[in-house]
């Protein structure tokens, strides 16, 4: 039987997004990417390195989306929309409001080695998405001129990874939509010197 590749991928993104590195066992995944077992590890060899191709589809598909926004004609308000449409998405899809990837990071010492350093190059992959987001800000004087891009940078990430958490546990996308303002805000204001 041939299997589309991308579909299983995604398959798989789903469970391990649903129920994490550890929860998700062989059954589990022959049962949603409806294959037999040999298949499965005639294809990816483990489970460890099924769990690093969807780790590597997460990143690159999340790059390609802060990229978007990098390119848009206003970076920051652009910014925003991608906010809210990762942290407010309908509630059958609520598992989606968490960053896979931090998700994984909590499992790290069950997840073998392979699959840790693509979940700690693919976190890496993303800063460097949303430092782009930054510049392009501060070329389109969306952001003072004076910006410490990679503080700025780290710093959106960490609220990014912050609200997804908070976004999970919210009925109401009101309160979501106030915090990615806030951050939004936050976001144009001075940033303290490094000496303390």
């Amino acid at each position: 039987m041939k299997y589309d590749h991308d579909d299983i991928i995604e398959k798989a993104t789903t469970l391990f997004w649903q129920r994490g590195f550890q929860a998700a066992g062989m059954r589990d995944i022959q049962q949603a990417l409806d294959m037999r077992p040999g298949s499965i590890y005639a294809r990816f060899q483990s489970k460890e390195g099924l769990f690093k191709l969807v780790v590597e589809h997460y990143a690159q598909n999340s790059a390609s989306r802060l990229k978007q926004v990098a390119e848009a004609s206003s970076p920051l308000s652009a910014l925003r929309v991608f906010f809210k449409n990762a942290l407010t998405g309908p509630d059958e899809q609520r598992y989606m409001r968490q960053c896979l990837l931090i998700k994984s990071i909590a499992e790290l010492d069950v997840i073998g080695d392979i699959a840790k350093k693509a979940i700690l190059e693919s976190m890496q992959t993303l800063k460097e998405g949303f430092k782009d987001i930054v510049e392009a800000c501060v070329k389109n004087d969306e952001l003072p001129v004076h910006t410490p891009t990679e503080l700025a940078a780290e710093w959106l990430q960490n609220q990014f990874v912050g609200l997804r958490a908070f976004a999970l546990l919210q009925d109401e996308p009101s309160a979501v939509l106030q915090m990615i303002d806030k951050v939004i805000i936050d976001l144009k204001t001075q940033w303290p010197s490094l000496s303390h």
